[in-house]
């Protein structure tokens, strides 16, 4: 698969065609099913259809602006800090199998009644922690408004989030693609919270500090490092994601490092 075209294809769809055929359905269903992890937290991608989960939709003021599918997973996790960066590693990874179907999707972290939900499915300790819709896209209409407050496709420059320890460690890798892939994964409002730092090790993920999307940030982190480690598997830069030392600044939060073999 030639992940680092589905991620340039991926675009956070908000207006779907009403139907999805069955053959397509059951693709999506392999794609959900139990796979390979961040970590060991427990991790559930249950496919919902659009009849289960638009009464419970929110939108902007109410209804309108509301994403309408007639799918969505719902990705159903613990809800720690760990858990929600396994989800979002995971999910980000089902998302852009589900691009190479020709598919739609966007991410839903908070437009919905998450309470409700979790009754319906009578979760206690895990809950919906994110709804993924999902469909052919349709005939766009939101107007300009709506998608400015959404940021779409706005993104943040190399030098805002990419640091570089040395040119002989820029040079020796293609990382700059590497930054790109990571530049284009979604996030909570268009936050864009990842910060990379090379170094001859590897390179080091970390997030910037941030109060208005903070809930959100360990799901945007395992989204931004799916698209990291995909990037480099498919670059043949050989080495695997861990824990390790790091350099260290005031305000950046550090996560895990993808560490050159």
């Amino acid at each position: 698969m030639n992940w680092m075209q589905l991620i340039g294809r991926r675009i956070s769809v908000r207006q779907f065609e009403p139907e999805l055929d069955e053959a397509t359905l059951a693709r999506v269903r392999d794609i959900c099913a139990p796979s390979e992890n961040l970590n060991s937290c427990p991790l559930e991608l249950r496919l919902l259809p659009g009849t289960q989960v638009h009464q419970v939709l929110r939108g902007f003021g109410g209804r309108y602006g509301r994403i309408v599918a007639p799918w969505y997973i719902a990705a159903i996790a613990e809800g720690g800090q760990d858990s929600l960066l396994n989800m979002g590693y995971r999910a980000e990874r089902a998302v852009l199998e589900i691009t190479a179907l020709g598919l739609g999707t966007c991410w839903i972290g908070g437009l919905y009644d998450k309470s409700s939900l979790n009754e319906s499915f009578n979760l206690s300790d895990a809950g919906v922690r994110a709804l993924i819709a999902l469909g052919r896209p349709g005939k766009e209409t939101w107007n300009r408004g709506i998608k400015l407050a959404v940021g779409q496709r706005r993104r943040l420059p190399l030098e805002k989030i990419a640091v570089f320890d040395s040119d002989q460690a820029f040079r020796k890798f293609p990382w700059r693609t590497v930054v790109e892939a990571v530049r284009w994964a979604p996030s909570a409002i268009n936050r864009q919270p990842w910060r990379l730092w090379f170094t001859s090790q590897g390179v080091h993920v970390f997030s910037a500090s941030s109060w208005v999307t903070r809930g959100y940030t360990p799901t945007d982190i395992g989204i931004a490092i799916c698209h990291l480690e995909l990037a480099c598997k498919q670059l043949s830069i050989p080495g695997s994601l861990m824990q390790t030392e790091h350099p260290h600044r005031k305000g950046w939060e550090y996560w895990l490092s993808y560490v050159i073999d």
